[in-house]
C-alpha cells in the first residue's frame, strides 16, 4: 500500500480519492456492517442478555422505553459504528481522519452549512410536493425516534446528545466520509453520490412501524446529495456534519421544545 493514502488531497483535483486504501466494495461492505452493527446489533444483544437473565418480553420492553435507558443504547451503538469503522482503517494501515478530519473546521464551514441547508431545505421541499403530486405517497407519517413522553431538563439533554449530537457525526463519518471517499475511487461524483444516498436513505425508510417512512427516505436522500457535494468541494466533513447537526437540531425543538 502506498504511504501517500494517509496525506491530504486537494479537492480541485480530479479524482483525490484514486489513491485511497479501499475501494468500493470494500466501502460498502464495510459501512453496512458498521451501521447495521451499531444500529441493529447492540439492542438485540442488551434484550437476549435480559432474556437470559429472566427478564420478560413486558419488562424488557418497559426498560427500553426509558430515557435513561435509550440515551445509553444510542451511545453505545454509535459508539459500536465508529469502532468498526476504527478497526478496518487500521487494519488497512491508515489513519481515521482521512475520511474528512485531515483538517480543522474554519469559518467558511459555518457559512457554507448555512447555505447548504438553505439549499437541501429547497430541495426537500420541491422533491416532496413532486412525491406527493406524481406518485400520491403519504408523507405524513410519524418518524419512531423514541425519546417519547420526556418530562424534565435532564431527559431533554440525554435527547438533544441522542438525537442532535452524536447520530450527525457518525453518519457523516461512515456515510460522507468512509463511504462516499472508498465509492469515488471508481467512481464519478454523480454516480457516488447517488449511491451513497440510496444507502443512506435506506434505513431511515425503516423507522416506522406502519410500513415504508417516505418523508423520511425523501429527506434523508435529499439531503444526502448536498452533504456529498460539500464533502468534494471542501475536502472535509465539517460543513455536513454541521447541516446534520442542524437539521436534527430544528426537529428537537419542534417534537420536544417548541409543544405545549
Amino acid at each position: 500500500m502506498s504511504n501517500d493514502s494517509s496525506k491530504p488531497v486537494a479537492a480541485g483535483e480530479a479524482n483525490p480519492y484514486r489513491q485511497w486504501p479501499w475501494g468500493p466494495q470494500e466501502a460498502i461492505i464495510v459501512s453496512v456492517v458498521a451501521y447495521l452493527a451499531g444500529q441493529l446489533l447492540v439492542g438485540g444483544l442488551f434484550g437476549l442478555a435480559l432474556a437470559a437473565m429472566g427478564w420478560s418480553a413486558g419488562r424488557i420492553d418497559n426498560a427500553f422505553n426509558g430515557i435513561g435507558a435509550q440515551f445509553g443504547l444510542v451511545l453505545t451503538a454509535e459508539g459500536l459504528s465508529l469502532l468498526t469503522l476504527w478497526w478496518f482503517i487500521l487494519y488497512r494501515k491508515a489513519h481515521w481522519r482521512i475520511v474528512g478530519f485531515l483538517r480543522s473546521p474554519r469559518w467558511k464551514d459555518v457559512g457554507l452549512a448555512l447555505l447548504g441547508f438553505v439549499i437541501y431545505f429547497a430541495l426537500l421541499l420541491t422533491a416532496a410536493g413532486l412525491a406527493r403530486a406524481i406518485f400520491h405517497i403519504n408523507l405524513d407519517q410519524k418518524q419512531e425516534l423514541g425519546f417519547d413522553h420526556i418530562a424534565g431538563s435532564s431527559e431533554k439533554i440525554m435527547a438533544f446528545v441522542s438525537l442532535v449530537l452524536v447520530p450527525p457525526f457518525v453518519e457523516e463519518t461512515i456515510f460522507r466520509g468512509f463511504l462516499f471517499t472508498g465509492l469515488r475511487k471508481k467512481l464519478p461524483l454523480v454516480a457516488a453520490a447517488i449511491l451513497t444516498s440510496l444507502l443512506f436513505a435506506g434505513p431511515h425508510l425503516l423507522e416506522s412501524s406502519s410500513g415504508p417512512l417516505w418523508i423520511a427516505g425523501i429527506d434523508t436522500f435529499v439531503m444526502s446529495l448536498v452533504l456529498c457535494y460539500l464533502r468534494e468541494k471542501t475536502g472535509a466533513l465539517w460543513s455536513g456534519i454541521l447541516i446534520h447537526m442542524l437539521k436534527n437540531g430544528v426537529a428537537f425543538l419542534f417534537l420536544y421544545v417548541f409543544v405545549s
